[in-house]
């Protein structure tokens, strides 16, 4: 058996989506939210390499409603020929319009970037350290329809055999043209709860996928995720949810920018 894991590319699997169910209790200052934590087991060539478990949890300040979305993905693969380790944090915010926030830690194989971003009035606007080195780079808001934390396969039914969208990727910080595609609804059973959810392909130049995906009250959920990219395969499959009561503090991140600690 030969395996290639040395470069395997994981791409971020949880989303949430800009055309979300929120609730509506939600209020200034401290406030208390349901989060959902979620937890994934990823594979890659029938063994088991990683887990990641997120965190979305609904919020508003002065009749602004958003989501607060946080990610953590380990994966450790150790093979004879070839090993790969991966340490990432995500945090994003999303709201009607779209995600508005961004933050991404990384370590991968020993070497760490960093990317924060926000929207402004001239795009989105990323900061990258990366080996030392810091870059600037700003998208306009012309140049994308969504970003792929704002998951547009939700707009997507039955009557729809394919769609085309420009995508604001932040794994690879640029814009793609990625094509969705629908094909079945399908129930499938996690942690004893059986689940019905929709089965969407996606395409672009960096991966081809199959998502299950079902939106409810706190957001859209990833159940499955079955992708190939240029330089591996890999499933990510959720094995446990958890609905949590979560206190909040909100308070101003920078200018219109929301932001909420524990």
């Amino acid at each position: 058996m030969k395996i290639h894991l040395k470069k395997l590319s994981i791409k971020p699997v949880i989303c949430i989506s800009a055309n979300l169910f929120f609730l509506a209790a939600l209020c200034s200052g401290a406030a208390f939210a349901n989060e959902r934590e979620s937890t994934y087991s990823i594979y890659s060539h029938g063994f088991k390499v990683g887990e990641v478990k997120t965190y979305c949890t609904p919020l508003a300040r002065n009749n602004k409603k958003y989501y607060e979305f946080q990610a953590d993905i380990h994966i450790n693969a150790n093979f004879i020929f070839s090993s790969f380790r991966l340490d990432k944090k995500e945090e994003a915010l999303v709201n009607q319009e779209g995600t508005f926030y961004y933050k991404r830690t990384s370590t991968q194989n020993g070497k760490t970037q960093q990317v924060e971003g926000h929207l402004d009035k001239d795009g989105f606007v990323l900061s990258i350290e990366e080996n030392g080195e810091k870059n600037l780079k700003v998208i306009g808001k012309n140049e994308y329809d969504y970003t792929t934390l704002d998951c547009p396969e939700i707009t997507l039914g039955p009557e729809d055999k394919e769609k085309t969208f420009r995508i604001l990727d932040f794994e690879h910080l640029a814009v793609v043209r990625r094509s969705y595609k629908w094909v079945k609804s399908e129930d499938i059973t996690v942690d004893g709860k059986h689940i019905q959810c929709n089965v969407v392909e996606f395409k672009d130049p960096y991966n081809k996928c199959r998502r299950w995906v079902k939106q409810d009250e706190l957001g859209l959920l990833i159940i499955r995720q079955d992708g190939k990219g240029r330089e591996g395969s890999y499933s990510t499959h959720l094995t446990s949810l958890a609905i949590n009561p979560r206190d909040t503090q909100v308070v101003n991140y920078s200018g219109d920018v929301i932001k909420t600690f524990q």
